[in-house]
């Protein structure tokens, strides 16, 4: 599930959030998708990948999670 990679990605010292890229579904963006940097993330909440502008994102959205090159959940 997205949110346990998110939550791995978050707290696991090996992990770099920085080098994070997330993949969700953004209805009205080009191709109905839309790529954001891990440094934008806040926190993880209930059903929501919140961002630090605010905006909350259903998990079930969530299409791809990759870390550098290599993609590590794809839906």
């Amino acid at each position: 599930m997205a949110k346990n990679i998110l939550n791995m990605i978050l707290w696991h010292p090996k992990m770099d959030v920085e080098k994070t890229r997330i993949t969700y579904i953004h209805r009205g963006a080009r191709g109905n998708l839309k790529t954001i940097p891990g440094s934008s993330i806040e926190s993880l909440e209930g059903g929501f990948l919140i961002l630090k502008e605010g905006t909350h994102i259903p998990y079930h959205r969530i299409v791809k999670i990759e870390s550098d090159t290599k993609i590590l959940w794809k839906k």
